[in-house]
This record gives C-alpha cells, sequence and structure tokens, in this order.
C-alpha cells in the first residue's frame, strides 16, 4: 500500500506540473524586457542584475602563467557530427512538419497569447509616407488577426494604430506574451522523437565513409615515406 501512495503521489505531482504554463512576456517601448513565466512564476532574464565592481587587486604582481603548447593532432576515436547538405537539411525540414502535423494543431489551439497590448504610433517628415505606411499596417492587422485568432487563444487582444504628423520617427509601445501548457510541450517533443531519430541513423549512414576517404591520403604518404626509406637502404 505504502509503494502505491508513493506511485500515486509522484504520478499527481506530474500530472499538476503538465498542467503548468510555460512562456515568456515581452515589454518594449522605451525599455525593453522580457519576462519567463512558469506557472505563477515570473523571472526577468533582460534587462539582467547589475553587476557589483569587482574590487581592486592587490599590487603585487602576479606571475605570468605558462602556456601550455597545444596537441597538434586532435583525440583519437572522436566521432564528429557528420555536416548535413542542403537536401539532408530540407528532407530534415520536411519530416519535422509531417510528422508534427496535427500535433501541432491541437496546440496551437492551446496556445495562449495574453497579454497582447501593442499601440503603434506612425510619424515622420514626410505624411504621404506616414500615411501610404498607417494604410498598409492597418490592411496587414486586419487581414491576420482574424486568422490568428482562429488558431490561437487570445482572450483581450488590444492593437491601436495611430497617426501623428508632428512626430519626426514612428514609435511603437506595449507588452505581449504567449504560453503553452508544459504537456503540450512533452507531446510535441515525444512525436519528433522517433522522425528526428530515424533521420539521423539515415544521415549517419549517408556519410559513414566520409572519415575514411579523408584518412586514405594520410596512409598514402606514409606508404610513400616507407618506400623511400627502403629505396635508400637498398
Amino acid at each position: 500500500m505504502t509503494a502505491l501512495k508513493i506511485i500515486g503521489i509522484i504520478l499527481l505531482i506530474f500530472l499538476l506540473i503538465g498542467f503548468l504554463r510555460l512562456g515568456a512576456i515581452i515589454s518594449f517601448g522605451e525599455e525593453l524586457c522580457i519576462k519567463l513565466q512558469l506557472g505563477a512564476i515570473k523571472l526577468t532574464i533582460f534587462p539582467g542584475k547589475e553587476r557589483k565592481p569587482k574590487k581592486p587587486k592587490s599590487s603585487k604582481e602576479e606571475k605570468p602563467k605558462e602556456e601550455k603548447p597545444k596537441d597538434k593532432k586532435g583525440k583519437k576515436g572522436g566521432h564528429s557530427f557528420p555536416k548535413p547538405t542542403l537536401e539532408e537539411i530540407l528532407d530534415l525540414i520536411e519530416t519535422s512538419f509531417s510528422a508534427l502535423g496535427a500535433t501541432v494543431r491541437r496546440a496551437c489551439s492551446r496556445v495562449r497569447i495574453d497579454p497582447l497590448n501593442v499601440t503603434v504610433v506612425f510619424g515622420g517628415s514626410d505624411p504621404a509616407l506616414t500615411a501610404a505606411a498607417y494604410g498598409i499596417a492597418s490592411s496587414i492587422m486586419f487581414s491576420v488577426m482574424p486568422r490568428a485568432e482562429e488558431k490561437f487563444y487570445i482572450p483581450d487582444p488590444s492593437l491601436h494604430l495611430r497617426m501623428d504628423f508632428d512626430a519626426e520617427s514612428t514609435k511603437c509601445e506595449g507588452n505581449a506574451g504567449t504560453s503553452l501548457r508544459v504537456c503540450d510541450l512533452f507531446a510535441i517533443m515525444f512525436t519528433l522523437t522517433i522522425p528526428l531519430l530515424k533521420w539521423f541513423l539515415r544521415l549517419k549512414a549517408a556519410h559513414k565513409n566520409d572519415n575514411k576517404n579523408a584518412k586514405q591520403p594520410e596512409k598514402t604518404e606514409n606508404e610513400a615515406k616507407t618506400q623511400d626509406s627502403e629505396d635508400k637502404i637498398a
């Protein structure tokens, strides 16, 4: 019974963690601020905390460190990651998108974009260019936002576009945030694991003979040296 209780508690903890939301909030305008959020916990990653100035070191002369000679020869037996070609990179992208499919569609419906408060004031020295930029931005906003609200969950969008012919330049301020449940993030990662592993095995098999071909010139040089030494002895 004790073991079952422990297993139940562990499963309950994982279940609660899975329903937590992981996301980021960006505030921009006069200053840029980026925060990471996990549930109710928020952590500011930019701007960082100001570091205290280091104390000046004592006037004692420090002995210069002796530089160790670098080994010209690389480590033996090291396996480098094969460099993929353009076709293999395109194959990776196609494999990823085909694997995600319905998983991403389900996850997108659970992506929460909140807050979304953006104010853009168009300005500039030329009123005609200011009005043209305002018209282009308005058409983009009214065409993109309805589709975005269908794909994602945006509870309270607040987008404002204005013109100020007295302003010297265009200004933008506001904040925007997005979050996703941890369980949905793990579902995407789990969906990608097997297809990406198969792609890596294909890549490794295609570049299996690259290292052997690179070592062949070294072998021929060594054979030439031994042959020259044998000729001198003869």
